[in-house]
């Protein structure tokens, strides 16, 4: 049985100490009791040569925390928000979701911190912000998502450093394909404290989830329904975004750099399929905007940021109604809300867009409308 405390940052000692042993942790991870091989991309092995191993262990954690907790000042205080935005930001990182990153020493800290790093320097630099952008999806590949923030920039600007951004991830993920289909392989993929597009459907038999004794054609049966209900909020929430009169509303913003990198985030990590609930984490960028637009007086406005707000609360605290509701009842409901996340952060997304990009949306989706 593993030792308690920073299980994460214990992960990645054990496989420094095979690394040390001349092992290749991705392949082989014999010093892990458990056999488990390492599920970072390579570039992690760097750290190896520093001579780390399982007496670190509480070190590495306590670094990754401070990283995290350095990331939530700078997010913090580096634009003046409200309130009511501090109070809902106060919920969400002391949330079970968030604090379950830090309990474990999960990487997803060090992540945050770099993005809640770039969205500072962003306002003095968009090229030093795409580099960090770029060196946290080198570490864990999830943040290429990330890169919608870069909507803030005029037409031009934004094509230049998007498609310069997607060359340089497609060139590293092609010279480390081999890799990242280890890591893709070896990754859990748990129904248990997760959200993503096959949560459900896993869940539906997991022992300690529903356990419901159904035949593999009824999997199969969910499993298509799960990937046809998220082509169908996409093309929803296309349509919508698209005929609303009051669009131009939702372009104005000073968080809307942050509300893209979180809401790119989380659409693009649920369609990956199953998520841990530490990544929730990043739906921290998307508070500020989503109480900006609650602010907005005119009639029906608010109402979707609110609804989206609420189920992001939800999701992260949903820790809570399992031990009141039970586990089968609570997972249903939390399923409901992460979806509702999803739709809410999808349909405000596109919304947000600018004009000319909007115009883009509006010309590929012609043929769906027509």
């Amino acid at each position: 049985m593993d030792p308690p405390g920073f299980f994460d940052a214990r992960q990645l000692a054990m496989a420094a100490e095979s690394y040390s042993q001349g092992y290749d942790p991705l392949k082989e991870n014999p010093l892990n009791p458990r056999g488990t091989r390492l599920n970072y991309p390579r570039v992690w092995h760097i750290l190896f040569i520093t001579g780390i191993d399982q007496s670190h262990t509480t070190l590495i954690g306590i670094i990754f925390m401070i990283l995290f907790f350095f990331g939530i000042g700078m997010f913090w205080f580096f634009k003046k928000f409200d309130n009511l935005t501090y109070f809902i930001l106060s919920i969400i990182i002391i949330s079970p979701a968030v604090m379950l990153g830090i309990e474990r020493g999960n990487i997803e800290l060090v992540i945050f911190f770099i993005l809640s790093a770039a969205l500072m320097i962003n306002h003095y630099s968009s090229i030093s912000a795409i580099f960090l952008f770029l060196f946290a999806s080198v570490l864990k590949l999830y943040p290429v998502f990330g890169f919608f923030y870069l909507l803030k920039e005029q037409k031009r600007e934004f094509w230049k450093l998007f498609i310069s951004a997607c060359v340089f991830f497609i060139v590293y993920s092609l010279f480390t394909l081999e890799d990242l289909k280890q890591v893709y392989l070896t990754s859990p993929k748990n129904a248990k404290s997760a959200y993503g597009l096959n949560v459900f459907w896993m869940g539906l038999t997991h022992p300690r989830i529903l356990n419901l004794q159904v035949s593999d054609d009824i999997i199969m049966i969910f499993k298509v329904f799960s990937y046809l209900a998220f082509i169908s909020i996409v093309i929803v929430t296309l349509i919508l975004s698209l005929k609303t009169n009051n669009a131009s509303i939702f372009k104005q913003g000073e968080h809307l750099d942050a509300f893209r990198t979180g809401a790119g985030i989380y659409i693009g990590c649920f369609l990956l399929g199953t998520n841990y609930d530490y990544r929730l984490t990043f739906l921290i960028f998307t508070i500020p905007q989503l109480v900006s637009w609650l602010r907005i007086k005119k009639k029906g406005i608010s109402t979707i940021p609110l609804i989206t707000l609420c189920a992001i609360i939800f999701s992260c605290w949903s820790y809570i109604p399992i031990r009141i509701l039970g586990i089968k009842s609570a997972f249903v409901l939390k399923e409901i809300s992460n979806w509702m996340v999803l739709s809410g952060l999808l349909y405000l997304f596109l919304i947000s867009v600018p004009e000319w990009f909007r115009n883009y949306l509006s010309s590929s989706s012609s043929p769906i409308k027509d």
